[in-house]
C-alpha cells in the first residue's frame, strides 16, 4: 500500500511525502526509522492486510465469531482513537480514575490511556515480566457489558481497535515494547502539535487570528485532536 504522510522540519517547514508499507502502523514505524515524525500519515489499510503468526487460525476463527455476534451492532466495533463525546461527568470520571472503574485488564487500561489523540500520557516503559502478561491478554474478548453508557462503550471500541493495530504490529515483526514505545512517541508528537498550533494562533494578528483559529482547528479535527477553545480577542459573530 502506497501513504502519503505529512510533517515538520525543524525549522517547522511543513513538508509531506509518499511511502510505501503493509499498513498505517508500518508506515509510522519505518519513517521513524528513517527519523522522520510524521504528524499524520494519510491512507486506507487494505482489509485482509493481517497475517498473524502463530495461532492465527484460532485469532481468525475468534475475529469471525465475533462479527457474527455482533452483526448490526454498530455500537460495539472496533473504532479508531478519538475524543470521546458524551457525558463529561461520565468521562472524567474515567480519566480519574484510570479507566479501572470500566476496564480490568491491564492491556485495556494501558491502551485506554492512548484513546484520545493528543491528551497528556505519562510514558512508562513496560517490564519485560509486564509485556509478557499483555502480549498473553491481547486475545481476550473486549469486556462490554449490556446497558454501560455509551461513553463506556465509545472507549472499549477504541480499545478494540488499538488491540487490531497492537497484533497487526507484532505480525510485522515489532514486540509489545515497541509498540507502547510508538504510542508514547505518537502521543507526545499530537500534544506538541496542539501547543504549536495554539501557539501559531496567539502569534497571529488580532484581525487573523480567527482565521488562524478556523484553520488549525480544522487541522486538529482531522487529527482527531481535541480543537482549541476560542481565543481571547475573537467576537463572536453577531448572526450566531
Amino acid at each position: 500500500m502506497k501513504y502519503r504522510y505529512l510533517y515538520q522540519t525543524k525549522d517547522n517547514e511543513n513538508k509531506e511525502g509518499w511511502i510505501k508499507a503493509k499498513s498505517r502502523e508500518n508506515a509510522y514505524a519505518e519513517l521513524r526509522k528513517a527519523g522522520i515524525r510524521p504528524y499524520r500519515v494519510i491512507g486506507d489499510d487494505p482489509l485482509n492486510w493481517k497475517p498473524y503468526a502463530a495461532g492465527a487460525v484460532i485469532v481468525l476463527l475468534a475475529t469471525a465469531l465475533a462479527a457474527v455476534l455482533l452483526a448490526g451492532r454498530e455500537d460495539m466495533r472496533p473504532h479508531p482513537r478519538a475524543q470521546l463525546v458524551g457525558d463529561r461527568a461520565v468521562i472524567d470520571a474515567g480519566v480519574y480514575s484510570g479507566w479501572t472503574n470500566v476496564l480490568s485488564s491491564a492491556l485495556d487500561l494501558r491502551l485506554a490511556k492512548y484513546a484520545q489523540p493528543g491528551k497528556f500520557v505519562e510514558a512508562s516503559k513496560p517490564s519485560e515480566e509486564e509485556c509478557a502478561d499483555l502480549l498473553a491478554a491481547l486475545d481476550e474478548p473486549v469486556p462490554y457489558v449490556a446497558g454501560e453508557p455509551p461513553e463506556h462503550r465509545m472507549l472499549k471500541n477504541i480499545v478494540a481497535k488499538m488491540r487490531e493495530d497492537m497484533r497487526a504490529y507484532i505480525a510485522d515483526g515489532g514486540d509489545v515494547a515497541g509498540y507502547f514505545d510508538f504510542l508514547d512517541e505518537r502521543q507526545s508528537q499530537e500534544r506538541e502539535f496542539r501547543e504549536k498550533a495554539l501557539d501559531t494562533v496567539y502569534r497571529a494578528p488580532e484581525s487573523l487570528r480567527e482565521r488562524a483559529w478556523l484553520g488549525v482547528n480544522a487541522r486538529l479535527k482531522d487529527m482527531g485532536i481535541e480543537p482549541l477553545s476560542r481565543p481571547a480577542g475573537i467576537q463572536d459573530d453577531e448572526r450566531e
